[in-house]
């Protein structure tokens, strides 16, 4: 092969002036595969020529096993050798495996001491009588969707597989189908409560029972009318209820005013009679008892005509009453006179007599 020697750059700028050791000259035209090819970037300058071929190129072949197929499937649907495949796919396999190993050191669940993912699912297929041998775990991501792990193991004598996804970032992988579910979700664990059912009897079914009845009902009484009510209430109204008084407490209510305010002894006869201050709510027909001294009766001449008087008989003059008798003789007992007693004014209320 001979060697061509570098002169300089042509005229038009676009390409290079080459000259061999015999002194003739060549011209390499400056694009992107010479570009890279002087940058030393390799996947660049191989992605323009297998462009220029019309073939997969680096990027695709590598995303393609990244989404999970293998060296053979790939040379098989783009027809390039496998050996130009897996010159590229080792960096691949290699950030599977990584992930595939991220997956299975996460912890299912939200506790400190939750199990991992790769101890939980070994665990669940010894217990299902699987070959621990035959598990083998990968993962795959198809473009920038999320990493989907795969756990592959032997029931059987048949190849079965769960898949979960993985979050790389937030480091927590979650089941997609039944199988991955049983195999690490660990609800499953805990005891199904069953539910409570009660035998039903036998019942034979009558359709005279069920059919609804011709009878009429018994009419509802009628609640008791709002005037009657009222009725109670009013009659209800003002009486007073009994008051449980204990048998200790015998003493009498004095009142709050002064001790002698209401004393009427002292005072005259026109006064003998004044009534005592009620509660506004008393009924004075009941309750009040006015106590009033026998008075004498003065004689009246007789009238000159007309029919005889119907007034009781003279009553003799008494002697007049010194003031020593009328101490030693007891004093008469008052009658009760069940009259109407006025209601008293304020004063006597509050000064215990009446106004002068």
């Amino acid at each position: 092969m001979g060697e061509l020697e570098l002169v300089g750059l042509h005229e038009d700028g676009e390409h290079l002036v080459l000259v061999a050791p015999d002194g003739q000259r060549y011209r390499v035209r400056i694009d992107e595969p010479l570009r890279a090819a002087v940058r030393r970037d390799r996947p660049q300058l191989e992605q323009l020529r297998a462009e220029q071929a019309g073939t997969l190129t680096p990027r695709e072949i590598q995303a393609r096993i990244r989404a999970g197929a293998t060296a053979q499937e790939v040379a098989e649907s783009s027809g390039v050798p496998v050996e130009s495949v897996r010159r590229y796919e080792g960096p691949v396999l290699a950030e599977r495996e990584w992930v595939a190993e991220q997956a299975r050191a996460t912890r299912v669940g939200r506790d400190a001491d939750a199990p991992v993912l790769g101890d939980l699912v070994t665990d669940r297929l010894a217990a299902r009588g699987v070959d621990p041998t035959s598990l083998a775990w990968d993962a795959a991501r198809d473009g920038t969707g999320p990493w989907t792990v795969v756990a592959r193991f032997v029931v059987a004598d048949a190849p079965r597989e769960a898949r979960w996804t993985y979050d790389a970032v937030g480091r927590a992988v979650v089941a997609v189908e039944d199988e991955a579910r049983w195999l690490s979700e660990t609800e499953l664990d805990e005891p199904v409560s069953r539910r409570h059912l009660a035998a039903v009897r036998d019942v034979v079914f009558d359709i005279d029972a069920m059919s609804p009845s011709t009878e009429p009902a018994p009419p509802l009484e009628a609640p008791e009318p709002t005037h009657v009510l009222l009725d109670e209430l009013r009659s209800r109204r003002g009486v007073r209820q009994p008051l449980e008084t204990d048998g200790e407490d015998d003493e009498e209510f004095e009142g709050f005013g002064p001790q002698h305010a209401f004393d009427f002894s002292g005072a005259g006869p026109d006064d003998a009679s004044a009534p005592g201050a009620h509660p506004l709510d008393a009924d004075p027909d009941r309750e009040a008892v006015v106590l009033t001294p026998p008075r004498p009766e003065r004689r009246e001449p007789p009238a000159l005509a007309g029919p005889a008087p119907t007034a009781p008989g003279p009553v003799p003059a008494s002697e007049p009453v010194t003031q020593a008798d009328a101490a030693e003789r007891p004093t008469p007992e008052r009658r009760a006179r069940r009259t109407r007693a006025k209601v008293p004014s304020w004063d006597e209320i509050v000064f215990g007599a009446k106004p002068e």
